[in-house]
């Protein structure tokens, strides 16, 4: 896919993504709304590096400066400890869980520093405060006595060394005054002394260092009241929802689109069918009462006239070789259009001078009388029968170039009828008149029908429907054709509309829709729009007999023109706001990378 490709899905499934932006925006909104202010308390430990107190003999040993991003999040850990939690719980007597407290707090570190951050939220301003001022001081005095207790047991063992090393001095000086006063006694004598010495000096750096450890973490900025609540906040929330109701629209677009499994393209169509679409008709809207319409008699001036003229000349231009004279026109599944292409088809063809003789073959819902308004008591089916002959079905609908045979009444065996040698010779005596013979079926997938007239037709012009024929079905109807021996000469694409989820996909009337000024008619002398050489004196007489109001396409009207520039600038916005949220998205991760906390920085951006 090419970037105009996922920009035209975008553009088809635009609502999909407003009604996402709109849904996940409101319900952001209403949430702020609706829910109790939350406020916070921040304090600030300073985490140190050098543990000043461990060393027994004055010697400052690192505690985690080999790895200082391991030690320091193995602080960050302590400090979530439950004993801590419940310690707060206690001290400030709070009416929770230590798990929900936890829940409440958020322990980090500040970037690639030694401080952290102790954050507490709570429905009480004063309570986060001393909660967030809890948590840390309660670590700091945890940490200090860790570290004391530590000492203590170090001074303890020295106390019990200098003990023993004063009692040993002792003994020395009572083994002098027995035996006399010796070198070996007065060397071991003087080792005692020195070790006794050593040990009283240790003890007292002991106990001076026990009363100065201070605990590896010191609070650095204590937490204050905040009169202002962090949460709701209505804007940033509306941002927010902005952004995510944006995303989950575009990716709910793209996986529609990658989901739906209708035709999308004309170009996906001709791949299918490996035939060339003949025709694009635009879906027309039928006033009240009106279930069938012949458009290229009744409304010669629309945008569906002028397609079924296109689609005439395309019948032309296939037909170069004069080798197609009789045509199948059918559809893999019901209601794609077939009878009504079927009509108009045969209809233009009759207005361009050729004869047409239009046969429908489909028994089980006919209404290709209801096009021409003429009667199905005698058809196709009492002819196959032989209760009438071919001449007394054929009917003529007020144009001298066209003869209908409708279908008749239902026969037990349609399938048969058709495919039999009697249906043969039927096609083979209409064209001995008929330049060309227009075949209307039922689906391909419905009966059998359709492939049983196939085989004794020139080819098929297979009808689908914009926004509603699926791959799957259109794949399966051409193996049916191919199985037959029948011959795909064309397709149309039937229904498009000029605004929603299929008419934005094909293109081919699209010129005749924009320009449909040109062909309007002015009261007051304007130009109007002319039917082709082959069609004036049919159409003559034709534009003689339709009302005003129904001859010419009129100008677009100021309502479609406001939804125009309505569509334009909806596409103007989503485009600005996928550029915003890309924008976000990215810096929000450059912040991440960084160690900015772009969320704590808003407000005061804002």
């Amino acid at each position: 896919m090419e970037l105009r490709d996922y920009l035209r899905v975008l553009r088809v499934r635009m609502w999909t993504v407003v009604y996402a932006v709109v849904v996940v925006t409101v319900t952001a909104l209403v949430v702020s709304l609706v829910q109790s202010p939350s406020y916070m308390g921040e304090a600030k430990v300073l985490v140190s590096e050098k543990d000043t107190g461990a060393a027994l003999f004055g010697t400052v040993l690192p505690e985690f400066s080999a790895q200082p991003e391991r030690g320091l999040q193995t602080q960050v850990q302590l400090m979530q400890l439950r004993p801590l939690a419940e310690a707060t719980i206690k001290r400030l007597d709070l009416q929770v869980t230590p798990e929900e407290l936890l829940d409440r707090v958020a322990v980090n570190s500040l970037g690639q520093t030694n401080i952290v951050r102790v954050r507490a939220t709570s429905g009480d301003p004063e309570r986060a405060a001393a909660i967030a001022n809890s948590i840390a001081e309660g670590y700091v005095s945890w940490s200090r006595d860790s570290k004391r207790e530590s000492l203590r047991a170090a001074r303890v063992e020295v106390e019990k060394r200098l003990e023993e090393a004063k009692e040993e001095i002792l003994e020395l000086g009572r083994r002098i005054d027995a035996e006399g006063k010796s070198d070996d006694l007065a060397a071991e004598l003087a080792i005692a002394t020195g070790a006794y010495t050593t040990l009283a000096e240790k003890l007292e750096q002991l106990r001076i260092n026990e009363e100065l450890e201070v605990g590896s973490g010191r609070v650095v900025s204590a937490a204050v009241v905040d009169p202002d609540p962090v949460a709701p906040n209505p804007m940033r929330n509306t941002l927010l929802g902005v952004v995510v109701g944006l995303m989950f629209g575009v990716g709910m677009a793209f996986l529609n689109e990658y989901l739906d499994n209708t035709l999308k393209s004309t170009e996906e169509v001709e791949r299918l069918l490996d035939a060339p679409v003949l025709g694009h008709v635009p879906l027309e809207r039928f006033e009240k009462g009106e279930t069938r319409r012949l458009t290229i008699v009744q409304k010669p001036g629309s945008p569906a006239a002028e397609a079924y003229r296109v689609l005439r000349n395309s019948l032309d231009f296939v037909n170069f070789e004069h080798d197609i004279r009789t045509v199948v026109v059918t559809s893999a599944a019901p209601g794609e259009g077939k009878s009504t292409v079927a009509a108009n088809l045969a209809a233009s063809l009759a207005q361009a001078g050729s004869k047409v003789a239009l046969v429908s073959c489909d028994f089980r819902r006919p209404t290709t009388e209801q096009f021409f308004g003429i009667r199905n008591m005698i058809g196709l089916s009492d002819v196959l029968t032989g209760a009438h002959s071919m001449k007394a079905a054929l009917q003529r609908p007020g144009d001298e170039h066209l003869l209908v045979m409708t279908s008749g009444k239902m026969p037990p065996n349609p399938s048969e009828l058709l495919g039999s040698k009697k249906m043969e010779e039927l096609i083979r005596n209409l064209e001995e008149w008929a330049d060309w013979v227009i075949i209307d079926t039922p689906p391909l997938l419905a009966v059998a029908d359709p492939a049983a007239v196939a085989r004794w037709s020139d080819g098929v012009l297979l009808v689908t429907r914009a926004g509603a024929s699926t791959r799957d079905a259109l794949v399966k109807a051409r193996q049916m054709l191919d199985k037959v021996g029948a011959r795909v000469i064309g397709s149309v694409i039937w229904g498009i509309e000029h605004s929603g989820s299929s008419g934005s996909y094909y293109s081919g009337y699209y010129g005749h829709y924009y320009y449909a000024d040109y062909y309007s008619a002015d009261e007051r002398g304007g130009s109007r729009g002319q039917p082709d050489s082959g069609a004036r004196s049919s159409a003559a007489q034709t534009k003689a007999e339709a009302p005003p109001d129904m001859a010419w396409v009129p100008a677009k009207s100021p309502g479609r023109r406001v939804a125009e520039f309505a569509g334009r600038v909806m596409a103007g916005v989503l485009g600005f706001m996928v550029v915003i949220a890309i924008a976000a998205v990215v810096a929000y991760f450059l912040a991440q990378y960084m160690g900015v906390d772009i969320l704590a920085m808003w407000p005061a951006l804002w």
